[in-house]
């Protein structure tokens, strides 16, 4: 696997964020209603392992690599899909969240920041509107591939509430991972919520 994709993919959000470890990383997530970063919520069917980063969550079942769970309770206006980086007049475009975009403007958000972490071949598909504990959302589905072609697949979840964006970002190996765990995960998907 590419060093530049699981550096641009990993580490974007750790380096970038200049967060440290919360805990020291690890603790297990249990099946049933956990906290999710803030005051972001989801609900688990099965037991993940959970880094708590300053302003995201990582979450996996077998590695990192295998499969991944990112959970970002609020990306801020201005801020980069991804967090760490914000807009300015110097920067001015890129994958900058701001308050009241279109679903299909978040899910070209998400897509542009796996581009630019140095994924390949992004495709979205199945984008349609849901809705988070009476807060309108969106959902859609994704493929990508890293520079060496594995192909992976994923899906996320996002809405806005007072704050900013919540978002879900789920990722694994297409071949076998992502099929394995794709209806828990869109399940949990499901249950995302603000308290």
């Amino acid at each position: 696997m590419s060093r530049r994709f699981w550096l641009g993919l990993v580490l974007m959000l750790t380096l970038a964020l200049g967060g440290c470890m919360g805990g020291g990383g690890g603790p297990l997530v249990r099946p049933g209603p956990n906290p999710a970063g803030g005051r972001l919520m989801i609900d688990s069917e099965m037991p993940w392992t959970r880094m708590s980063l300053q302003r995201y969550q990582l979450w996996t079942i077998d590695g990192e690599l295998l499969n991944r769970l990112y959970l970002v309770p609020n990306v801020r206006p201005g801020e980069y899909i991804f967090l760490g980086r914000r807009q300015t007049n110097r920067r001015p475009d890129g994958p900058f969240y701001r308050p009241g975009m279109r679903v299909d403007e978040l899910r070209d958000l998400v897509a542009d920041g796996l581009r630019a972490s140095g994924a390949i071949n992004v495709e979205t598909t199945q984008l349609r509107p849901q809705t988070f504990s009476g807060r309108p959302g969106l959902r859609f589905d994704f493929s990508l591939a890293n520079e060496e072609g594995l192909a992976y697949r994923g899906m996320a979840a996002g809405f806005e509430h007072e704050r900013g964006l919540a978002m879900a970002i789920f990722l694994a190996p297409a071949e076998y991972y992502y099929p394995r765990d794709a209806d828990k995960v869109s399940r949990m998907l499901d249950t995302l919520r603000w308290r």
